[in-house]
């Protein structure tokens, strides 16, 4: 009953604000930030004022726009009132912030191999409790920002099992989504012009568990639908904006694994790249070749992990 009647009172204030203001073409800003488009209103007739109590009539001078829902008013001294093109262009803008990010992270998820375990490591809550650890957090993290400027870095996570390499290769893709808003720009063609302009498209990138790829590549000679994802993940990594390849030299060693990493170095040599990987250069060396070692450590930016300890084996201890 209290509800029926406070409608009814909100619906006579309404009818009396229209009918003694002019809608204005433009909306409450406080209500646009709680979801709702509401128009503001302007009261008809001139502005009058009053000093040391004498009236003054300010003809031709219009009075404050107001909003009949929260009382919001341009005498505030708040943001100005959103006009309809302002809330379309507005709307258009998280619309496409929005596709962007699905797209980044569809493209992620649909040609990568990891763990679901690591989706949800971040620079924050890497374990950074001693000076080793927060050392190659910091270097990692400066990696990322040269990632996200778009710069042909090569960055190499190298040292023993369970450091923490995985887990700041993937903080690092969680990072450059976050400084570039998902999105990269590029030069698009204009119609009918041979004139460039800027335009933005979703950031691709591909995380990739080495040992994993080399097992399902096998696989997928006598699985179609194995082998059409691999081909998918194995696409991404000779053209995606950043290209992690996780675990590289965990592998078997056979001259068919040798194969695919020459071959994808030979494209990948000057395009960002992450490797994480227990092997120092010499052992990948002797694992691979010196000419195959020599692309991945083009542009490179080492990162040792020698005197990180196994935070697993002391969460486990």
């Amino acid at each position: 009953m209290v509800e029926s009647s406070m409608s009814s009172i909100n619906e006579i204030v309404l009818a009396y604000v229209k009918k003694y203001s002019d809608e204005e073409k433009e909306f409450c800003p406080e209500c646009l930030e709680r979801g709702k488009e509401t128009t503001m209103f302007r009261p008809q007739g001139d502005k009058i004022t009053y000093d040391d109590g004498v009236k003054h009539v300010h003809k031709g001078v219009k009075k404050a726009a107001f909003c009949p829902v929260c009382g919001y008013s341009t005498l505030d001294g708040g943001t100005k009132p959103v006009t309809k093109d302002e809330l379309e262009r507005r709307t258009a803008q998280i619309a496409t912030e929005n596709s962007l990010k699905h797209g980044a992270i569809g493209y992620l998820t649909s040609t990568s191999i990891f763990a679901k375990d690591i989706t949800n490591c971040t620079f924050d809550n890497f374990a950074k409790d001693n000076a080793d650890r927060l050392q190659v957090a910091r270097y990692v993290a400066k990696g990322a920002i040269h990632l996200s400027k778009g710069d042909n870095t090569h960055m190499i996570l190298q040292g023993h099992t369970g450091s923490g390499k995985t887990h700041l290769a993937f903080a690092t893709i969680k990072d450059v989504f976050s400084r570039t808003n998902y999105r990269i720009k590029y030069q698009k063609r204009q119609r009918g012009t041979s004139e460039s302009v800027d335009a933005y498209r979703n950031i691709e990138i591909v995380f990739c568990s080495w040992p994993l790829l080399m097992k399902q590549i096998k696989d997928g000679f006598n699985d179609d639908q194995i082998k059409k994802a691999t081909d998918r993940t194995v696409s991404a990594l000779q053209t995606a904006d950043i290209a992690v390849i996780d675990d590289l030299g965990a592998e078997r060693d056979t001259d068919f694994n040798f194969e695919q990493i020459d071959n994808l170095m030979q494209i990948r040599e000057d395009m960002p790249l992450i490797v994480t990987t227990n092997e120092s250069f010499k052992e990948l060396t002797e694992k691979y070749d010196e000419r195959t070692v020599s692309r991945i450590q083009a542009h490179s930016a080492l990162i040792k992990f020698d005197h990180v300890q196994d935070y697993r084996t002391e969460v486990a201890s």
